[in-house]
């Protein structure tokens, strides 16, 4: 197989998982959209047509990735995702460590009731940091 092969299949596996996930949620917006407008009585069953396709999309989008035998990322797209994974990884760091203890502290004196919403973000974005560390932890002593 030569390499211009292998690039025009890896873009034919890519675009076909694209598709099937753009139809998916198209068809979740199109279901969510269908059953504000919808009648009460057929509203649940197009929000719940809406998930479904989403979740097709889904299903989609994975079987397609398990299955092809072409490695769909290559070396730029990698470091760009590491770029990327980064810049994220840095600013949920500064949200939460500026955050938690500014929620603890306006919670302790009462100066300003912190909305649940920011509240519940704050701590989530912390719960994710925990969580992305011991994937790291784990990720780090499988390579080793």
């Amino acid at each position: 197989m030569s390499a211009t092969t292998s690039i025009e299949e890896r873009e034919r596996h890519r675009e076909r998982m694209n598709r099937a996930l753009g139809l998916g949620v198209a068809g979740g917006l199109a279901g969510t959209a269908a059953a504000v407008f919808a009648p009460a009585s057929v509203a649940d069953l197009l929000l719940f047509a809406g998930v479904g396709a989403y979740y097709l999309g889904v299903l989609g989008y994975l079987t397609v990735w398990r299955r092809t035998g072409v490695r769909l990322i290559d070396e730029r797209e990698a470091a760009v995702e590491r770029r990327a994974s980064r810049v994220v990884s840095g600013v949920l760091l500064l949200v939460v460590v500026f955050g938690l203890p500014a929620d603890v502290l306006l919670d302790a004196t009462g100066a300003v009731d912190v909305p649940p919403a920011v509240r519940g973000a704050i701590w989530g974005y912390g719960l994710l940091l925990v969580v992305g560390a011991v994937a790291y932890g784990h990720a780090e002593d499988r390579v080793a």
